[in-house]
């Protein structure tokens, strides 16, 4: 049996190993990002499915939110989990693997299981599902809009996120802010958080909501990563103050005492992170295989990527080659169903109708993954995304058009 969790990953990448990025991105400007496969190169060995899992590395704070009585409490700390979930982006540089469609990625614990699918392939849409065992739902549809700002590369989730907090009977609304990738064209590039979170308890949403802004950041190191912002009551009062950085901590201040508590500290990095990608300890998990967690997954599992495998083993130009042969096959497989008028649906998610945001795409888990399929092991509907071999009748499609030439 391999030990439940790793220390490091099993190859370092020399982080003073240079790339020009401007030769990769200066043909992109006013192209549709989402569109851009960029060089094995430039990733770092772990799917965008995977990566926004990295939210669930604090998820007691939604343990701790639910052991609140005060509804106030309970929503600082569903804020400060909001904000913290963030952490893992702040010396991680490199561009994540573009999930391919039908690929998926699950996490369970003795404290919580979580779930994630690409839905739609182009614009990708990412949907999520996580539950914890002291009675938090959180469901999220990952949309972001990318665009050049000055020499930057802007995103935004234009969805809501939800978390539920199931004995307390209430319902959270997030808008997150956006990540922003800078000097991309000249100097040394940083990730930073954008913009407002705004979150409201729709079970009251006229009464508590809570409202935090990050910071840009500024020329000297102590402007790094701020944020700051308050909690309302139902009179639009501020009664606390949530503020720290999202990259080390977060104080919660009531604003009538003056009592300040410690609501969240990130954990320390791993030893030698500058040599994997500058991932946090708990984001260098997310593609551990394990022997014994192996039959419990999909063949779908985003452990199971073969191109991103290879890079994470070192070898980068059998890690390009996997990811040319993925994207041929996933193109292939795109333009029988075009051809066909075809529309792939997401196995364990369905849409719905937000009515607090109707214009806009969701999804909602379907509860087959974990409750039936995982037990009975029953992956035989889904698709073979990772193999060489093309679907019979797309193999004979791509034939019929090679022949046509």
């Amino acid at each position: 049996m391999d030990p439940p969790e790793r220390e490091r990953l099993p190859f370092f990448k020399d982080p003073k190993i240079k790339f020009s990025v401007w030769t990769i991105i200066k043909d992109c400007i006013g192209q549709d990002l989402t569109r851009i496969s960029l060089p094995v190169y430039l990733s770092m060995p772990m799917s965008a499915l995977q990566m926004q899992l990295a939210s669930c590395e604090y998820l007691s704070l939604l343990d701790q939110a639910i052991e609140q009585t005060d509804p106030l409490l309970r929503l600082a700390y569903v804020a400060t989990y909001a904000m913290a979930q963030f952490n893992h982006v702040e010396r991680c540089y490199q561009k994540a693997f573009n999930p391919l469609l039908g690929e998926t990625f699950e996490i369970v614990t003795d404290k919580y299981e979580a779930l994630g699918e690409l839905a739609v392939h182009h614009p990708p849409v990412l949907a999520y599902y996580v539950k914890g065992k002291s009675g938090f739902i959180r469901q999220s549809t990952m949309r972001f809009k990318p665009k050049f700002v000055r020499g930057s590369v802007q995103a935004q989730n234009i969805n809501m996120d939800y978390i539920d907090l199931l004995p307390h009977g209430e319902k959270y609304q997030v808008r997150s802010p956006g990540i922003s990738i800078n000097n991309i064209i000249i100097g040394t590039p940083y990730l930073d958080i954008v913009g407002k979170q705004i979150i409201k308890n729709l079970s009251n949403p006229d009464r508590y909501f809570s409202l935090v802004e990050f910071e840009k950041r500024g020329w000297s190191q102590n402007s790094y990563h701020k944020f700051a912002g308050e909690i309302y009551d139902g009179a639009k009062n501020p009664v606390y103050r949530l503020e720290g950085k999202w990259s080390e901590r977060a104080v919660l201040t009531d604003l009538k005492t003056g009592q300040q508590r410690v609501m969240w500290e990130k954990a320390p990095y791993p030893e030698n992170w500058q040599y994997m990608y500058g991932l946090t300890r708990y984001c260098i998990n997310l593609n551990y295989l394990p022997k014994q967690l192996r039959p419990f997954l999909p063949p779908t599992d985003s452990r199971l990527r073969p191109d991103q495998r290879a890079l994470e083993n070192g070898d980068f130009k059998l890690a390009a080659e996997l990811k040319n042969m993925l994207e041929e096959k996933q193109r292939a497989v795109r333009r029988y169903n075009e051809k066909h008028s075809i529309t792939p649906r997401p196995s364990y998610f369905e849409e719905w109708v937000n009515p607090s945001d109707p214009e806009n795409l969701y999804y909602k888990y379907t509860g087959k993954y974990f409750e039936k399929d995982r037990i009975e092991k029953n992956w035989g509907h889904l698709p073979d995304i990772y193999s060489e071999k093309l679907p019979q009748e797309v193999e004979e499609f791509e034939k019929k058009i090679k022949k046509g030439k």
